[in-house]
Parts: C-alpha cells; structure tokens; sequence
C-alpha cells in the first residue's frame, strides 16, 4: 500500500504538467472604460491593442455601447491585425468594477476570421449604481505544456 501512495503522487502531479501555459502578447494599458448606470447607451468605445512594449499596434477593441443602464448587454469585439493573428491562442477580458472586485472572461473566437474574438457582456448593479468599469484585454500565446518547455 506505502508503494502505492507516491505512484498515486506521481501519477496527479504529471496531470497538471500537461496543461498549456500562455504568456501574455499584449501591453497592460490595452484598456477599454464603460460607464454603468447611466440613463442613455452611449456611443461604442475603442482602443488600440499594443505589443508587450507597447511600441507596436497589433489590433483593435471595442465595446457596444460604451455605457448604459444597469443590465444593459455589452457587446466586446477584439480584431487582431493579419500579421499577428497566428500567434494569438486565447484572448480575455479582465473586467475591473469599484467596489465590486475583478472577474477574467475568455472571448469566444470567429469560425470565418481567425483575428476576430468577441463575447457579450451584461452591467450588473443596484439600482441608482453609477459607475465606470474598465475591461482590460488580454491577448495570450501558448508556450506549449509545462513538460515541453522545460524539455
């Protein structure tokens, strides 16, 4: 049974060195701001997706509305340029809410344009809430498995 135990070990450990690491494409200021709780949608905001230095335009984010109600839904579309959309494995939002803390989305990719991500996002609050959110996003690359990078 002793024998048993470290196979057991061994066998959970290699499990979780199978799983895909990512590291991060894009620069930290890739951030879009919604406003939450007011009375009208806004107009769609948008930015401008940097390389990791922020030295180089890799492509385009919006959101739709920019701002609305509590509840309104939020339509977030990310276009990777051309040239960059073969490195680009995973592409999430980090949405950041005062008060209310920070939730990471995955976006969904298009089947017909392998550069276009997008996911529907909805405002929650109280009633009378008035607040701006920011949506970060990140643009990920697979490093491979943990065993294949350190091989």
């Amino acid at each position: 049974m002793r024998a048993l135990a470290p196979m057991l070990l061994a066998l959970i450990a290699c499990k979780g060195d199978d799983e895909v690491q990512y590291t991060r494409f894009n620069g930290d200021d890739d951030v879009l701001v919604v406003e939450v709780g007011v009375s009208d949608l806004l107009d769609p905001v948008e930015t401008v997706l940097t390389s990791s230095t922020n030295e180089v335009e890799v492509g385009l984010a919006w959101v739709d509305p920019g701002g609305g109600p509590v509840g309104t839904d939020h339509g977030v579309v990310v276009q990777v340029y051309d040239v960059y959309q073969s490195e680009i494995d995973r592409v999430t939002v980090r949405a950041r809410s005062p008060g209310r803390g920070e939730d990471e989305y995955a976006l969904t990719q298009d089947s017909a344009d392998e550069g276009v991500w997008k996911i529907n996002l909805t405002s929650v609050g109280s009633e009378g809430e008035s607040r701006s959110d920011e949506l970060q996003v990140l643009l990920w690359v697979a490093r491979g498995t943990a065993e294949e990078d350190a091989g």
